[in-house]
């Protein structure tokens, strides 16, 4: 299957599940979805799961992803999708047609066929995204020691980046940490981390209680124009630890602030998400 025709399958999951969010009804009890479009998103996972595994070799991610998503929106005592699950699905789709988009280098055509084959960097940003997607868990059971044994707890940006660091060994040999960038505005900046092999770097944020929204975002915008200068980096990944949940609209973000542009692709990550 050809490049373009997953990327419009892609888009015809994607204009389906914006439909079914349009039909969901409120009442003072919450918000329901259409009786016929709850067994419609049984039917839309699945598929979806089959169609990734089937014509995306290295995307597991994406295919745990969806399959979480629509178990825990069904976990209530109507068995039905919530709101936020199809939405969490519907944003998962448009993740993974973007990249695709951005990035066709981490594609290669098989011989005369037009199909396209994953190349081996495309294993590497599924690494990636599984440490961003799974931090809070990791969070989370490193704090349950046997016998209460002293542990690391994440409690702000530095012991982010350290187990963020750690995290990443798993894929990449050489990590170069705290890179310097070129001055703007009168000012420097230094990034997280730098992974040569695949032209990436990393910046990590933790949220606190001084910040608000609109200041990670400024901060954020700032440090995506600094990045379009630096040599080394045509991916920027934001990935933003937020456990308390003081972003409201941690999605909104994340679209606001992921774009490709001629010299810089950028993809904002919030975890976790709170709806």
């Amino acid at each position: 299957m050809t490049t373009e025709k997953i990327i419009e399958i892609l888009d015809d999951y994607y204009n389906e599940l914006s439909n079914i969010l349009g039909r969901f009804s409120k009442d003072r009890d919450g918000i329901h979805i259409d009786h016929q479009d709850n067994y419609r998103m049984r039917e839309i996972a699945t598929e979806l799961v089959d169609f990734i595994a089937e014509h995306l070799p290295n995307s597991k991610h994406y295919t745990a992803s969806i399959a979480n998503y629509y178990n825990q929106g069904i976990s209530n005592w109507l068995n039905s999708s919530s709101y936020a699950s199809v939405e969490e699905i519907r944003g998962a789709v448009k993740s993974l047609k973007i990249r695709i988009e951005r990035n066709p280098e981490l594609f290669e055509s098989s011989s005369g066929s037009g199909e396209i084959i994953i190349n081996n960097n495309q294993t590497k940003f599924d690494g990636i995204d599984t440490i961003a997607n799974r931090f809070h868990a990791v969070v989370m059971q490193l704090r349950q020691r046997y016998d209460n044994r002293s542990t690391i707890d994440v409690n702000d940006e530095y012991d982010v980046q350290d187990l963020f660091h750690s995290l990443l060994t798993l894929f990449f040999n050489d990590i170069r940490a705290e890179e310097w960038n070129p001055s703007y505005a009168g000012g420097s900046s230094r990034s997280d981390f730098l992974l040569p092999e695949i032209n990436t770097i990393i910046e990590i944020k933790k949220t606190r209680p001084s910040m608000t929204t609109k200041q990670l975002g400024e901060q954020l915008i700032i440090d995506i124009t600094k990045y379009k200068k630096h040599p080394q980096c045509s991916r920027l990944i934001c990935f933003v630890y937020d456990p308390e949940g003081r972003i409201n609209n941690p999605r909104g973000i994340e679209n606001d602030l992921s774009n490709c542009e001629n010299d810089l692709d950028v993809r904002t990550i919030i975890v976790p998400k709170h709806v």
